[in-house]
């Protein structure tokens, strides 16, 4: 099938010298910005194909003129008729990257690593928004396909009708968002959320698909409200209670004081509790520093107290097996902060439950820490990681829901497993809720996707030495359907075993060139060269790359607002809009 080449966009050029990484173009002497991506149509041997190139470098070229100084004094001397002279031999030397190519198969576009060259001379087109859309998403279709939206193709300073999104699939091989202050993570992440609430409408809505369950963390108090004037609060009270019973269940919104919540939200908002019966000594571990003394005292009194080992710590005197006075007033001051923090308590009511049946139900969770200490909100993400993978570790080492039953008492706190026993052996349960009913395949379960936030006060080197419940879930989270969702303005800092497994990276502009650097030789492609292309991000503009795909993907992340107002009237079903209630 013959390419229509007009569909490609504007003929901006010739293919000049280079290999099958690196190419030169020389072209009109047009207004073309780092950044942009050219199509380059090559039919050698008859074989038509499309090459992606992306532009790093530019340089004014004068044809046939080998000085230009002394051109551009004569042209002082002589003025303007000199130049008109001279204006048909200026042209734009053009160099950059090529991306890989598209051809066309009896099964539809096939995209492939740059391991081709274009034919001699061939044309390069430049892409026009309104005329390249259809073609370049079809290309460009197993690069870009997916489930969670993150913005639109960008090409130089424009965007082209070409969504990029992440399969849900890939979500459990962990995800990064690296950027420095102001380069959009923020806006970036309401846009996720409203992607992920939009997966998840889609397939109650046709019974296709896989939802995704996503743990929120929201350090400023914006994803709510809003971070200009919009937020997820608005797209909850723009759902009709049927779909927003369905998607979002009672409450999407934790926080640590609901009463200091805005009224509109308070009917969808719970308090951050949780017991100290539910935190286990590895809860600890992850988040901060320990000797060896130290790690033999609490594993001993774990042992021993099971899920009491906290109070039964904090009222020590001395230890009466034994340990120096000194590792048991060093353990008590770790844990004093568990002691004052209105978020941890003795006893009482936990959210953990409610929040493990969240997860399990396809639901999202927009978790308010503003108000909360960084070590707090480190224990409480912690706590609910690793909740969650126990309790999916649990399921996967059993046969049927009897052995979960044994699996699951083995691996959580008592009072914890036994408030939400119920309710799991119904999520788990293949064929029914009794004892000898197999178990279902955590493959099948929602896609549970957990925040980090502030990563480096927890993903560094030196915590992950010891016993970090991090460290396991970036080895083993896809086995479960767990995956990290880590948010960080530093690369560098981040140890190599969260990097290694990290399999999709979203990076906007980043602040110096050490991260830049850190940045590039972390990403899941080859991105060498694109060091310009980060010096010059706006905010709002990233480059998306994944270990399996083939094409970094430079996108456009729009103003959550906008998306929004474009699709508010998606969230409602028909006759069934919600009446306005007053508090």
């Amino acid at each position: 099938m013959t390419i229509q080449k007009d569909n490609l966009g504007e003929h901006y050029g010739k293919l000049g010298i280079g290999n099958q990484t690196n190419l030169g173009i020389m072209g009109k002497n047009r207004d073309v910005s780092v950044g942009e991506i050219f199509l380059i149509y090559s039919s050698r041997d008859n074989q038509e194909r499309v090459f992606f190139f992306r532009v790093l470098g530019l340089e004014n070229y004068l044809r046939q003129v080998d000085d230009l100084a002394r051109v551009a004094g004569t042209l002082m001397v002589e003025g303007d008729s000199y130049l008109s002279g001279i204006e048909r031999n200026m042209l734009l030397s053009v160099e950059g990257k090529m991306l890989g190519y598209a051809e066309e198969t009896k099964d539809g576009w096939k995209f492939r690593a740059p391991r081709r060259l274009p034919d001699h001379l061939a044309d390069v087109y430049r892409p026009v928004p309104g005329t390249s859309d259809e073609v370049v998403r079809e290309m460009l279709e197993s690069q870009t396909g997916g489930h969670m939206y993150v913005g639109d193709l960008q090409v130089g300073e424009a965007t082209l009708d070409v969504p990029a999104k992440i399969p849900s699939k890939f979500l459990p091989m962990h995800l990064g968002i690296f950027g420095s202050t102001g380069a959009g993570k923020s806006n970036l992440m309401m846009v996720l959320i409203k992607s992920i609430i939009d997966n998840n409408l889609k397939v109650k809505r046709t019974g296709e698909g896989q939802t995704i369950s996503a743990f929120c963390i929201d350090p400023h108090d914006e994803f709510a409200q809003g971070v200009d004037n919009y937020g997820i609060q608005h797209i909850v009270e723009e759902m009709s209670p049927t779909t927003r019973s369905d998607v979002l269940g009672d409450f999407y919104y934790l926080t640590t004081h609901a009463g200091a919540t805005m009224r509109e939200i308070q009917r969808y908002a719970r308090q951050i509790r949780i017991l100290w019966s539910e935190i286990q000594p590895r809860d600890l571990y992850s988040i901060m520093d320990f000797t060896s003394q130290m790690y033999s005292f609490i594993d001993a009194q774990y042992a021993q107290h099971h899920e009491n080992w906290i109070g039964e710590i904090l009222q020590m005197d001395e230890d009466p097996h034994g340990h120096p006075k000194g590792t048991l007033r060093a353990v008590q001051r770790r844990l004093s902060f568990v002691q004052r923090s209105p978020i941890f308590i003795e006893s009482g009511q936990s959210i953990l439950g409610e929040i493990f049946k969240a997860m399990e139900s396809g639901r999202v969770l927009v978790v308010n820490t503003s108000l909360m200490s960084d070590m707090e909100q480190f224990l409480l993400t912690t706590i609910v990681t690793r909740t969650l993978s126990d309790m999916r570790r649990a399921l996967k080492s059993s046969g049927n829901l009897g052995d979960f039953d044994t699996q699951g008492k083995s691996r959580l706190p008592y009072p914890f497993f036994n408030g939400v026993k119920s309710a799991a052996r119904s999520f788990y349960g293949k064929d029914g809720s009794s004892d000898k009913s197999s178990v279902r395949d955590p493959r099948k379960l929602p896609v549970i996707l957990v925040t980090v936030e502030e990563a480096p006060s927890i993903l560094n080197p030196e915590l992950m030495r010891g016993r970090s419940v991090f460290k396991d879930i970036s080895r083993q989270g896809r086995k479960f359907n767990i995956g990290l969702l880590v948010v960080s303005q530093q690369v560098s800092v981040l140890d190599n075993v969260i990097l290694s497994q990290m399999n999709t990276e979203i990076n906007l502009r980043l602040g110096n060139e050490r991260e830049i650097q850190a940045c590039i030789d972390n990403a899941s492609v080859n991105i060498s060269g694109f060091q310009n292309e980060f010096r010059v991000m706006a905010r709002g503009e990233a480059l998306l790359t994944a270990s399996y795909r083939e094409m970094p993907l430079p996108v456009r992340i729009p103003l959550f607002d906008d998306i929004f107002n474009r699709d508010k009237h998606t969230y409602s079903s028909d006759g069934d809009k919600e009446e306005t209630h007053i508090l």
